[in-house]
């Protein structure tokens, strides 16, 4: 195996993190046609295939996944000689994937906390889904991710319990014996998953009133008083309220936010970072 490029390694871990030639050459300065020569030019070098192409989708082999991580190491060490010579250190990259519900509207407070309390690394926040957040990170994307339990398998840091509500807006009205108007996220998404099996377990018909990509847009719904969304009581929108005592909904069950992380100092200032914002 001939020596390593800096230039090929930069661009093979770009390609992993956006899972996108075109993207990973907006972030490079380079054509996606450069990009793919690069990765082609690195793989023939290891003897190994790094990514699973296909028209839709990038995502990295089972020996790309396991050499992301040795190629991030590479790229900061070399980093980090290259500024100890011409002057001050550099940070190091810290990934780190929160779960919508988690963040909520304190996404600001808890970043800014966040850089505080890690001086020495540069943050690269991802916001999603829980299950998409956490398969990154068992893959080598992420240093850290901040996800709801029920919506991986694993075992991780408990950072703390949501209780979890009926919401609507306050000039909302609903008269039972009529289908639930239900905002919610897709399908995929735990949180509707928990949602709608406790109002089938009660008897309660439902049907999509709204489904939205984000907790942002389940906010703007719920507070135009398109229906009833079951949320984390600390991202309950301005305007809008409790409403499962007034129309008599079945009690929710209290749910976990959970931090996976691969080293304790970081995962300390995370945990204080949530806990101090919550």
């Amino acid at each position: 195996m001939t020596d390593l490029d800096m230039d090929l390694l930069r661009a093979f871990v770009r390609v992993a993190e956006t899972g996108s030639f075109t993207r990973a050459g907006q972030m490079t300065g380079a054509s996606q046609s450069a990009v793919s020569v690069k990765i082609k030019k690195l793989e023939d070098r290891l003897g190994n295939t790094l990514l699973s192409r296909s028209p839709r989708s990038v995502r990295l082999t089972s020996f790309g996944a396991r050499f992301l991580n040795d190629a991030r190491s590479l790229i900061d060490l070399h980093d980090s000689v290259t500024a100890r010579i011409s002057g001050p250190s550099v940070q190091k990259r810290l990934r780190c994937g929160i779960s919508d519900h988690a963040a909520g509207g304190n996404l600001p407070a808890i970043i800014a906390a966040l850089s505080k309390a890690l001086p020495e690394h540069r943050l690269h926040v991802a916001v999603g889904y829980s299950d998409t957040l956490y398969t990154d990170f068992k893959a080598g994307l992420f240093s850290a991710v901040m996800v709801r339990s029920e919506d991986v398998e694993g075992t991780g840091r408990v950072a703390f319990e949501e209780n979890l509500v009926w919401t609507a807006s306050r000039e909302f009205a609903w008269k039972a014996g009529a289908a639930l108007p239900l905002v919610a996220l897709s399908e995929t998404c735990a949180l509707r998953r928990l949602a709608e099996g406790t109002l089938k377990d009660a008897g309660i018909s439902y049907e999509d009133a709204f489904t939205g990509t984000g907790v942002g847009a389940i906010q703007a719904a719920v507070s135009a008083g398109l229906g009833i969304a079951c949320l984390d009581r600390r991202n309950i929108p301005a305007g809008c309220r409790e409403v499962g005592d007034l129309f008599q909904l079945p009690v929710l069950p209290k749910t976990k936010m959970t931090l996976f992380c691969r080293e304790d100092d970081i995962a300390s200032a995370i945990l204080g970072a949530f806990r101090d914002h919550l």
